[in-house]
């Protein structure tokens, strides 16, 4: 099956889809002019070409396809999105995904490969194909791995590090949305549709990102945020692979507080000065609890690890750490050494496999 973008038969739209009509033509030129920059030569037709192998996944927005192309035998996987037939034309989420990812160019961030405005159905964003996520990798990997739990994190606050350094923020870290490169031992942070720029001197209020994911300063109805969300997901996303599953399971804003108040303790003005402005209710809702060391939740985790997942799960924003900062932490000073170690015993099991 090969999957074509060739334009397709033009349709006059009805009377009352001449909005939807404009809405997606302007949207369909907001995406050429950013993809404008692009070099075109030959090879911009190959995606016509490429063979669908599988669905991998079908939303609201359209689908995502694995595909191959037969000339070279890559691997691609292309998200196609529809264009027309809905009143929102062409997702803001993909123009904003496509124009940051184009600015986004990191070892540790997912590749936009092309981009294809074709027709007036369609919009194909073709990316470097993974052949899974973390969650899969910690779902199916029945045992923890502490090294590769580390070269991990130092891959994720790397591609953080990037992408505040440039003042974007991603807003939707979780292990679905880190790609694995199993053989190499490479993640690739990606699925940029709810991130955006953000200035220093401005706090966003909007509550997006995944529940289990965000940071408590994003539950208040009050709700002021900045990078510090990111690190935030960026520690939860560290707990579930030491412990092989979500650590704060709930599905409204206040369980989802109690349950963070359980393991961390409920705030007070003197550990988050201003947290009663935030949330005038809070000791009336939530029992005072105290906090659950690091000690006793993660004890197979090396003392510095401790701390750093301390750090990146603070209550409070300000002194949460960056990024930048936690990159630099006493955890990560042998990541090197584990990082080589652990692509040496990896070849010699392909190795071993192969002679056997």
């Amino acid at each position: 099956m090969a999957l074509s973008i060739r334009p397709s038969v033009r349709v006059q739209p009805e009377r009352r889809d001449w909005i939807s009509y404009f809405d997606s033509l302007l949207a369909r030129l907001a995406l050429c002019s950013i993809c404008s920059s692009d070099k075109r030569d030959s090879s911009d037709e190959e995606i016509a070409d490429l063979e669908v192998i599988e669905v991998v996944a079908d939303g609201g927005y359209g689908r995502v396809y694995r595909c191959l192309d037969p000339a070279s035998s890559n691997v691609f996987a292309v998200k196609q999105i529809a264009i027309i037939g809905s009143f929102q034309g062409v997702p803001s989420s993909i123009i904003r995904e496509v124009s940051l990812l184009k600015e986004l160019h990191h070892e540790n961030i997912v590749r936009l490969l092309k981009v294809y405005v074709k027709g007036e159905r369609h919009v194909n964003l073709v990316f470097e194909h993974f052949q899974g996520d973390l969650h899969d990798y910690i779902r199916y990997k029945r045992y923890r791995n502490y090294a590769i739990i580390k070269s991990f994190m130092q891959q994720i606050l790397a591609a953080l590090e990037f992408c505040h350094s440039r003042k974007i923020l991603h807003r939707d870290l979780k292990p679905g949305n880190v790609l694995v490169d199993e053989p190499n031992l490479q993640i690739k942070l990606a699925d940029f549709g709810l991130a955006r720029e953000f200035r220093d001197d401005i706090s966003y209020t909007d509550q997006l990102g995944t529940a289990w994911y965000r940071a408590p300063e994003m539950l208040f109805d009050n709700c002021q945020y900045s990078s510090p969300i990111d690190l935030w997901a960026a520690g939860c996303v560290f707990a579930e692979m030491l412990i092989g599953g979500p650590l704060f399971i709930t599905n409204k804003n206040r369980d989802e507080l109690e349950a963070i108040f359980r393991l961390l303790g409920t705030p007070t003005e003197d550990t988050w000065p201003g947290i009663t402005q935030l949330m005038p209710s809070l000791h009336n809702k939530y029992p005072k609890y105290n906090p659950v060391g690091m000690d006793k939740l993660f004890p197979q985790l090396e003392e510095s690890g401790q701390n750093l997942l301390a750090r990146l799960l603070c209550l409070n924003p300000i002194e949460r750490i960056s990024a930048s900062a936690a990159l630099n932490h006493d955890y990560f000073k042998d990541v090197d050494l584990v990082y080589f170690l652990l692509l040496f015993f990896t070849a010699l099991m392909v190795l071993n496999s192969y002679l056997n």
